[in-house]
C-alpha cells in the first residue's frame, strides 16, 4: 500500500466511525474542532486549555471559542486547577457525560459487530497493526 492508499483507509476508516455516532443534536450541532475537543476531555479526563490547543494544533484563543461553544450547550466547564489556581481546566459537565456516554455505548456496538467476523488471529493481527501505527505516530512527537 502507498501513501495514498493508506490515507484513503484511514479516512474512509473515522468516516465509517463517525457516522455511528448518535443521531443527537448536541452531536450533529458540534464542528468538528467543538467534537474533537469534547471527545479529548471526555477521553483523556480535564485539560487546561493550552493542552487542548496543542492536541488540535491550533492557538488558545480559538480553544476558547471552542470551549465556550461546548460550555454553552452545557457539556464542559471551566473550573480552577486545584494544582495551579492561576490555570482553569476545562472538565465534563453530567451532561456532557451523558452524551459521551451514549457515544461510548454506540462504539461498543459497532466493535462487537464489527469483531464478530473476525476470527481470534485476524484480531490479534489487526490489533498488534494498530498498536505499532498509534506506537510509531507516537514517537512523531505530534
Amino acid at each position: 500500500m502507498d501513501a495514498l492508499e493508506i490515507f484513503k483507509t484511514l479516512f474512509s476508516l473515522v468516516m465509517r466511525f463517525s457516522s455511528y455516532l448518535p443521531s443527537n443534536e448536541e452531536i450533529s450541532d458540534m464542528k468538528t474542532t467543538e467534537l474533537y475537543a469534547f471527545l479529548y476531555v471526555a477521553l483523556f479526563g480535564p485539560k487546561k486549555m493550552k493542552e487542548i490547543a496543542e492536541f488540535l494544533s491550533t492557538t488558545k484563543s480559538n480553544v476558547t471559542n471552542v470551549v465556550d461553544s461546548l460550555e454553552k450547550r452545557g457539556l464542559v466547564v471551566r473550573e480552577m486547577d486545584p494544582v495551579d489556581r492561576r490555570t482553569y481546566r476545562v472538565v465534563l459537565t453530567e451532561k456532557g457525560k451523558e452524551i459521551f456516554g451514549e457515544i461510548l455505548s454506540n462504539f461498543e456496538s459497532l466493535l462487537k459487530s464489527v469483531l464478530e467476523k473476525f476470527s481470534e488471529e485476524d484480531f490479534k493481527v489487526v490489533s498488534e497493526g494498530f498498536n505499532r501505527m498509534v506506537e510509531a505516530l507516537s514517537r512523531e512527537g505530534r
